[in-house]
């Protein structure tokens, strides 16, 4: 029996939908060792501290402020990264899952807030006037959370 175009295509879509959904686990797996990262290194710098006083010293030190270029360099990545190949339309740039997380995380779990926001984004001409309405409407959001960054990828997509 010979496979059809449009078999051929429903093939195509259903393995392009796994890879999606295997990548978005390994993104959250990944996520979640690096927080994982973070609390064991600080753990490790309060165990120091504690059960050996001659580290005291190197434990203070890196306690201490970051360099000015090191903040500036980690706020907002999304502004230096390469967000991909350009759309017409932002929602053709978020997956499904990304879709559910941007809804429930960033969107106040509102659909239509979603929808509004990303109708309101695609008119815009600037990066500048999308972070001023988005800072306007969503002032609880941090910009350099993982989730706001997989936003404003796909938002670059759109608005260079």
């Amino acid at each position: 029996m010979k496979n059809t175009p449009e078999d051929f295509l429903s093939e195509l879509k259903i393995s392009l939908d796994r890879l999606r959904q295997e990548i978005d686990r390994i993104e959250s797996a990944i996520s979640v060792f690096q927080e994982q990262s973070v609390a064991v290194k600080d753990t490790g710098a309060v165990i120091a501290e504690r059960d050996e006083p001659s580290l005291q010293g190197e434990a203070e030190a890196q306690r201490a402020a970051p360099a000015v270029m090191d903040v500036l360099a980690e706020k907002e990545a999304w502004r230096k990264d390469m967000p991909g190949s350009p759309v017409k339309d932002i929602r053709s740039a978020i997956s499904l899952n990304d879709r559910a997380l941007f809804i429930r995380s960033l969107f106040r779990g509102d659909p239509m807030l979603f929808s509004n926001t990303v109708t309101r984004i695609n008119i815009m001409e600037s990066l500048d006037e999308v972070l001023a309405c988005l800072r306007d409407e969503f002032p609880e959001w941090n910009m350099d959370s993982d989730v706001v960054y997989r936003f404003m990828m796909a938002v670059r997509r759109k608005i260079r």
